[in-house]
């Protein structure tokens, strides 16, 4: 790759990294010129200008025409940034399962992909699969990766969710059941907090919504949670609240829970 083609994809995936955060699509006149950034690609890397294609296609709500752009990708080149490519465009189309399947199908062919294990802790911890966070993490302190702050606090909620003893796949479910009320809702970028009190779990999404909103939202998850028969929920609690203010982030304190956590 080309110095002037990795700047050009580089600066456009800063850009559309914006709109995938805050789950909002560019306008047409955006679209328009990332487009025309992308095609000054395809001459150098037909593969690279098809995935920025597919992301852009992925920030616009547009799963049909992205998953044809990465297909294009994948078929011409096999190095597998061009899946983990795919698999950002599935995370932000909130395909969080199927991004979180690509992203371990990747693991399996890169040596020591400390940005990618830190990406993939998040997508286990937002798809609900909260043994596979403890185990990448494991991974990073193997081969001395540094972590992100993000994925540091998804460890810590995992450990405290794995030490709480509820069923680890009941997880995927309750996770879809939340993130089914937050799409419903129009719920953008919710504050996640896990707290484990005595033997009680507490899983919230924070959000700015107003109290007699949030209480039919939570009656509709309660509804959703109990159709889950095959799982013991019943030290379990999930739901949507008001946000509340944070204290500053003691790290020291969150890694004396991860590292206490038997493994075993």
């Amino acid at each position: 790759m080309s110095k002037d083609t990795s700047s050009i994809f580089q600066k456009l995936m800063g850009q559309l990294s914006v709109y995938s955060l805050n789950e909002t699509h560019p306008d047409a006149f955006t679209v328009t010129r990332m487009k025309k950034e992308a095609k000054k690609i395809i001459t150098t890397n037909q593969a690279l200008a098809a995935s920025a294609y597919g992301i852009i296609a992925a920030v616009q709500g547009d799963l049909e025409e992205s998953e044809c752009q990465h297909a294009i990708a994948i078929k011409l080149s096999r190095k597998p940034h061009y899946v983990m490519y795919r698999a950002m465009s599935m995370r932000t189309l909130g395909k969080h399962a199927e991004s979180y399947q690509l992203m371990q199908s990747i693991m399996k062919v890169m040596p020591k992909p400390i940005d990618l294990i830190n990406s993939e802790i998040i997508l286990a911890f937002d798809s609900g699969h909260h043994q596979d966070v403890i185990n990448f993490y494991d991974e990073l302190v193997r081969i001395q990766g540094s972590i992100s702050s993000q994925a540091l606090i998804s460890v810590y909620f995992s450990t405290l969710i794995i030490n709480s003893n509820i069923d680890l796949e009941a997880f995927p479910f309750t996770t879809l059941v939340l993130k089914t009320q937050q799409k419903i809702n129009n719920i953008k970028d919710p504050n996640t907090v896990v707290e484990l009190i005595g033997n009680q779990l507490y899983f919230w999404l924070e959000t700015t919504k107003d109290e007699q909103t949030l209480s039919l939202i939570n009656e509709q998850v309660a509804n959703d949670m109990a159709t889950l028969t095959s799982f013991n929920l019943q030290n379990f609690h999930a739901g949507f609240r008001t946000e509340v203010p944070k204290p500053n982030v003691q790290y020291v304190e969150l890694y004396k829970v991860i590292n206490e956590h038997d493994r075993y």
